[in-house]
């Protein structure tokens, strides 16, 4: 290959992958969307919340700030949902709304979620095939599959936090000032956006803080920093602000929340009150479940989460074991290989930190998306570890490039190894794939087949 063209080949094949993963994240998304026709799991909350922002305006109390729950209203408000279905239990018929519609938000942001990963590596300086591997495990996980093609938060949860990373990095790389203005206020609205959602995206906070704040060199402004941050934090108290305003704006009807406290008009005091009363509540719960699993066993996949099932068909929360056992016994090589390299290394913060930082990124979102469920004392599940999930395969895809398995060039070039995952993964996701999307199988087949993952 010419040298000088070098450049242009490598945008090339970096638009051909941007296609092939934005495509394939469409697909299976979109795919068999409407089924089941029923309520699925969370969708008994998650759908209740969403009819009371588009349609009904009753008061209700959740232990998650409203932003991801209003997204999804906004969907069924544009579709032309008006009300009138009910998410009592799971499996209660879908008769009033088309499931399609109910889905909508979560699937558009899970099918963005490869894609975006891919862009971040690339950010970081890995090569055009890390980067692709990265996205390629994300797209090929059937527990993120599963959980941004139902009715719940972590699809919208993990676009927001991915998208605070992404501009951040954009930003501290700008040198014009307005467009840096506006990088750091979009950055600091996808914080808000996804803090908004759940209080765990205050990983999006502390990486873009993060990004930010790292000495930039010599060439670095102090105030150029402050002034960034100051933008991020107008961004993200606005959004976040924003959103329990219309919170309240929306829900002006009495409703089961009043027994949670009843607001008093004025936005200020009930913002503050609600947050008293969501983090007493959030602590408080004691309610155990079947399917609930300790922090310290999803790194291994344990105990898969039943969604429905109906008939000889049934939907469980597991992820793709290549992905998910591959990504943890991969993590455990990379911070061993990490902590070695910076105990051979005796110029630190010399020339081994610049070449270091951007691999320790993702490794510093694991840490900080995962640590915290250890000091959480309530209930948890296999689905609180994707964002953590997300950054691990991140953290892998990095230092594929240093440990040169990923080269410039064609497929054929990359090493056997990568070569492999490329096929593997999505092996690991065709024979899981009967319970992410509830197809029907034989009853043998199908209890073979849940036993297996259990």
């Amino acid at each position: 290959m010419n040298v000088s063209n070098a450049p242009a080949v490598a945008r090339a094949q970096q638009a051909r992958f941007v296609f092939a993963l934005l495509l394939l994240g469409l697909f299976l998304h979109f795919f068999r969307l409407s089924q089941p026709a029923s309520v699925v799991f969370d969708e008994v909350h998650f759908g209740g919340f969403a009819d009371a922002y588009c349609c009904t305006g009753e008061y209700f109390f959740d232990v998650h700030p409203p932003h991801g729950k209003l997204l999804a209203a906004l969907g069924l408000k544009l579709g032309g949902y008006q009300g009138g279905q009910s998410f009592a239990t799971i499996g209660t018929p879908l008769s009033e709304v088309n499931p399609w519609l109910l889905r909508l938000i979560p699937a558009l942001a899970g099918s963005l979620i490869p894609l975006l990963i891919f862009l971040i590596l690339l950010q970081l300086g890995a090569s055009g095939w890390a980067a692709f591997l990265g996205g390629w495990a994300v797209l090929f996980d059937n527990a993120l599959l599963l959980q941004t093609r139902v009715l719940a938060l972590e699809g919208t949860l993990i676009l927001s936090m991915l998208g605070a990373v992404s501009l951040a990095l954009v930003a501290r790389k700008s040198h014009r000032p307005f467009i840096q203005i506006l990088l750091c206020l979009g950055a600091g609205a996808c914080v808000g956006f996804a803090v908004g959602t759940k209080f765990t995206g205050l990983t999006a906070a502390f990486l873009v803080a993060l990004i930010l704040l790292a000495p930039q060199g010599p060439k670095g402004s102090l105030s150029r920093t402050a002034l960034m941050c100051g933008y991020v934090l107008i961004g993200a108290l606005v959004t976040y602000l924003g959103g329990w305003a219309l919170h309240f704006a929306l829900l002006d009807k009495p409703g089961p929340g009043d027994a949670f406290g009843t607001p008093a008009g004025d936005l200020v005091r009930d913002i503050i009150d609600i947050h008293r009363t969501m983090f007493a509540v959030n602590h408080g719960l004691t309610a155990t479940h079947p399917n609930a699993s300790p922090w310290w066993s999803w790194p291994w996949m344990w105990r898969p989460l039943y969604y429905h099932a109906d008939g000889n068909s049934a939907i469980y929360f597991v992820g793709n074991p290549m992905v998910w056992w591959g990504t943890t016994v991969g993590l455990l090589f990379i911070v061993w290989r990490t902590v070695r390299q910076a105990l051979e290394r005796k110029d630190m913060p010399g020339p081994f930190w610049p070449e270091m930082a951007p691999r320790l990124l993702p490794l510093t979102g694991f840490l900080a998306a995962y640590l915290p469920y250890i000091l959480i004392p309530r209930v948890l599940f296999l689905y609180h570890y994707l964002p953590a999930l997300m950054f691990a395969i991140c953290a892998i895809a990095i230092w594929l490039d240093p440990l040169g398995l990923t080269r410039p060039g064609r497929f054929s070039d990359q090493a056997r190894s990568v070569r492999w995952l490329f096929f593997l993964i999505p092996i690991g996701f065709l024979i899981i794939s009967p319970l992410t999307y509830g197809f029907a199988l034989p009853e043998y087949l199908l209890s073979a087949l849940v036993q297996l993952v259990h």
